[in-house]
């Protein structure tokens, strides 16, 4: 399936916004244990990732990816080939990141780790 999803996502990045309003976003596992995104429900409740990312984009927590990839695509050439949305720490508070991972013209994987609210780059990784 990762094969599947990598090879999807190797398009024009207009192709892939477009992909990506169709599809509901991936949330990580981690953020299972915050309460904010579980409150009022039971285990036996507890809403899918794709339903806690759009909970989290309606209380504003995060940004639509469109933005972010327009806004990072300005600032990173090359293109997307996956895409993550995950709870995890930084600086001592829990935040949402967008987890990019971009093919550089030259070759290079990037990955880029975004705050999904603000759209800053909290880090960049060159995986080769």
């Amino acid at each position: 399936m990762q094969d599947t999803m990598t090879r999807i996502l190797i398009m024009h990045p207009a192709i892939l916004i477009g992909l990506l309003s169709l599809l509901p976003l991936q949330a990580g596992a981690d953020d299972h244990d915050d309460p904010a995104d579980n409150a009022g429900t039971t285990r036996y409740e507890q809403p899918q990732d794709h339903q806690r990312a759009r909970a989290a984009r309606l209380r504003g927590e995060i940004r639509p990816i469109a933005e972010i990839l327009h806004q990072i695509g300005a600032q990173i050439p090359g293109e997307v080939i996956g895409i993550e949305l995950e709870r995890d720490k930084h600086a001592g508070q829990r935040v949402w990141l967008y987890e990019l991972k971009i093919l550089t013209p030259d070759g290079r994987r990037l990955e880029v780790e975004i705050d999904a609210r603000e759209g800053e780059i909290l880090e960049l990784e060159d995986e080769d």
